[in-house]
């Protein structure tokens, strides 16, 4: 019944794609997520360079999260008329649309993967963990196929990339995401962490830490408990807790010693004088701000079978990794952390452009695949 389905929408959607492939076609790049409903920073940074360079590019941005299959249907409707009107699609997560018509599509489709680093197995490396989506599914739905270029923030693990794809390694080329810029560019850091203070006094006058563990797609069960003990282990006359929950993530500690920022207009990174995370690739933007990293690892005895890793936690990350909340906040207390080493960690993982900023070298090389594709007319 299921492949039945597929079938119909498959379909559907190359009966409409074909349709609108009858309109002319702009020198317009549309960007497609599922990350959030609001536009992500990485493709807010991809339009503002692209439509301010000469010659410019259009950049249409649609974000949409899946939460109704029903009404997700008219945004894939809209997906298929600007993907048959422009002359790149870019993908920063999977899209049903461009997976349906992967071989229909007469325009470049390139994934920037919302992720820096390489930390998780994902995608076809992910068949047959808790984590991971079902093989059949997916090669049903021909899950990330179609890709004609695939951004990756380092070539040092090019091949466990690919295979999360599904993918030839030659499809990879090097290119961190645009928000790296903003890492690391003091001026902004600085205005950012003001807008924080502003919107949340409180936080002035102690060092901040924040609390940024990873998405979990079925929580642990010791989730709540393992969240309250580390909350206890903090002096609050010393430290301020900010808690800054995965985008997709439906954890909440209602705690009325913990500041919540979700993410939005404010990115909590930038207030954060210590950082506790956990297995989230937030711990290379970590090390892009020069901010002590520490791993509460509460859960990871159960963490580790349903979901493949590509890194090894406790020899790999150069940071104090436990699941003892008391050990941790003594470790950020003493500042325990090994900055050296964690730069050799990171450096590994995020490879900056030597002679361009990331946003650059990630549109150049969007508009380089779109302007050299041979079907382009």
């Amino acid at each position: 019944m299921r492949k039945i389905v597929i079938g119909i929408a498959t379909f559907l959607l190359a009966a409409l794609y074909a349709l609108c492939s009858l309109l002319p076609q702009r020198q317009c790049i549309v960007c497609i997520s599922r990350q959030s409903d609001s536009a992500p920073i990485d493709f807010r940074l991809i339009k503002d360079y692209c439509e301010s360079r000469d010659p410019a590019w259009e950049v249409i941005i649609l974000p949409k999260q899946l939460r109704n299959p029903t009404t997700y249907l008219l945004e894939m409707i809209r997906q298929v008329y600007y993907i048959a009107t422009s002359r790149a699609v870019v993908l920063d997560s999977y899209c049903i649309v461009v997976s349906l018509l992967h071989d229909r599509i007469r325009v470049p489709v390139i994934q920037i993967w919302h992720s820096l680093g390489n930390m998780k197995r994902f995608g076809y490396t992910a068949f047959g963990t808790d984590e991971g989506h079902s093989e059949a599914t997916a090669r049903l739905m021909h899950m990330h196929e179609g890709y004609d270029a695939i951004a990756t923030s380092s070539l040092s693990f090019a091949d466990e990339f690919a295979a999360a794809f599904n993918a030839e390694p030659a499809k990879l080329f090097e290119a961190p995401l645009p928000r790296v810029d903003l890492l690391l560019d003091e001026q902004h850091r600085a205005r950012q962490r003001e807008a924080i203070l502003a919107a949340h006094p409180q936080l002035r006058g102690r060092e901040t830490i924040v609390y940024c563990p990873t998405f979990r797609k079925q929580p642990a069960a010791n989730e709540a408990e393992a969240a309250a003990a580390l909350i206890n282990a903090v002096d609050f006359d010393r430290f301020n807790f900010v808690y800054k929950p995965h985008p997709v993530s439906k954890q909440v500690i209602d705690d009325p010693r913990v500041i919540t920022i979700p993410s939005g207009q404010f990115d909590a990174l930038f207030v954060a004088d210590v950082i506790i995370s956990d297995y989230s690739t937030v711990i290379y933007e970590a090390g892009l701000l020069d901010i002590p990293v520490y791993l509460y690892a509460y859960d990871w005895a159960t963490y580790r079978e349903k979901r493949g890793l590509t890194i090894d936690f406790e020899n790999d990350v150069p940071a104090l990794f436990t699941d003892d909340p008391d050990a941790i906040i003594k470790a950020i207390e003493d500042e325990e952390f090994d900055a050296d080493a964690y730069r050799v960690f990171e450096n590994t993982n995020v490879t900056l452009p030597k002679n361009a900023s990331c946003t650059k070298t990630i549109c150049e090389a969007i508009i380089s695949v779109a302007t050299s594709y041979k079907n382009n007319s």
